[in-house]
């Protein structure tokens, strides 16, 4: 965390009541965490947000993560967060993904639960960032 200000989290999943234990989880560690349901709604409907961090699910109704990804590159008010893809797939499978970060668009990839030793690590990467 940074003395100024919760780093801001912007969580991307469309199943509701994970997306509220997700949030909730976040919270208590003393992150700023706002919700979308789905690329679409993170985009536009969470305008001037500007998280730090982007939790989004690999598989939304509207689009792939990784398209979302590449959304987000795109766009002012989050082109310039952490960008961690989350899926529900297996520890081996994720940790293969990671070779295909050569597009630049995801910055991690992320197997579910995300557990606090998970978010401490995305915090030191987005610590490690910032002060580049």
């Amino acid at each position: 965390m940074t003395g100024e200000r919760p780093l801001r989290v912007l969580l991307v999943e469309d199943h509701a009541e994970l997306a509220e234990a997700t949030a909730e989880f976040l919270r208590r560690m003393g992150l700023d965490v706002c919700i979308a349901e789905c690329s679409k709604e993170a985009l536009e409907g969470r305008r001037g947000f500007r998280p730090d961090i982007i939790l989004c699910d690999m598989y939304l109704p509207d689009m792939s993560g990784m398209e979302a990804a590449q959304a987000f590159r795109a766009n002012r008010d989050t082109k310039e967060a952490l960008i961690v893809i989350c899926t529900a797939l297996a520890e081996r499978e994720v940790r293969q993904m990671q070779d295909e970060l050569a597009t630049g668009h995801v910055d991690l990839f992320m197997a579910k639960p995300i557990t606090e030793a998970k978010i401490a690590r995305l915090l030191s990467l987005s610590a490690a960032r910032r002060a580049l």
